[in-house]
């Protein structure tokens, strides 16, 4: 698996694929340290724009690799364990972004008082991670061969995107409000948001590998 997830990294790395989404994120971030908003609402904020950043960044990745080449890793290794990995870089790449946007924040917002820093920070922290195992799990299965054409699978994202972060029963639009009202309400862990988001993430990851070793099995198949 390691040398799998070696394998992906550097495919997301040299495909530049990678740009578009973590500078948009990194613009959405930057434009709103003003130095007036509160830290649990910029933590808030950071964790929000994860949900499309991760689900572009996914989508990304799982289509970066040229058919031949995923054809030889699945015969080498089986389909579903290249498409794991596969998702599990661009997470990675998500949590970095997590921790590089929190300190920015920490180092720019003010913390309210009577509220300890660490505490909304851990928060933050938390709340990062539900919002890129979210992010994740829809770019998972917007994709091929759950999705198969470019069109349908951006008008997935955009909509999903909108969706988990309206919508009250999303574990990432529950885990945002609960930081957002930390400096009111104190800080509170997101145990219930982060128990939803990982059976989540579990499901559409399996979903997505199903999907992929279903549409090899069917190839050789045909080809046999």
């Amino acid at each position: 698996m390691r040398a799998l997830l070696r394998y992906h990294g550097v495919l997301l790395l040299r495909s530049q694929r990678w740009l578009p989404p973590v500078l948009l994120y990194a613009a959405l971030v930057v434009i709103s340290l003003d130095g007036q908003s509160q830290l649990g609402s910029q933590l808030g904020w950071n964790a929000a724009m994860l949900v499309p950043t991760l689900a572009w960044l996914t989508r990304a990745q799982l289509t970066a690799e040229p058919p031949a080449a995923r054809a030889c890793l699945a015969a080498a290794t089986g389909a579903r364990r290249p498409q794991y990995a596969a998702l599990a870089v661009p997470l990675a790449v998500g949590l970095l972004l997590v921790l590089l946007a929190a300190a920015g924040s920490l180092l720019t917002c003010p913390v309210p008082v009577g509220v300890p820093v660490v505490a909304v920070f851990g928060d933050g922290l938390a709340v990062g991670l539900i919002c890129s195992l979210t992010g994740s799990a829809l770019g998972a299965v917007c994709t091929p061969p759950l999705v198969r054409t470019t069109a349908g699978g951006v008008g997935a994202l955009v909509i999903g995107s909108t969706m988990l972060l309206v919508l009250s029963a999303s574990p990432a639009n529950a885990a945002v409000r609960e930081v957002f009202s930390s400096g009111r309400t104190g800080v509170r862990f997101p145990m219930l948001p982060l128990l939803a988001a990982l059976p989540l993430v579990l499901a559409c990851w399996w979903a997505s590998a199903w999907a992929v070793g279903r549409a090899g099995a069917a190839s050789d198949r045909e080809s046999g």
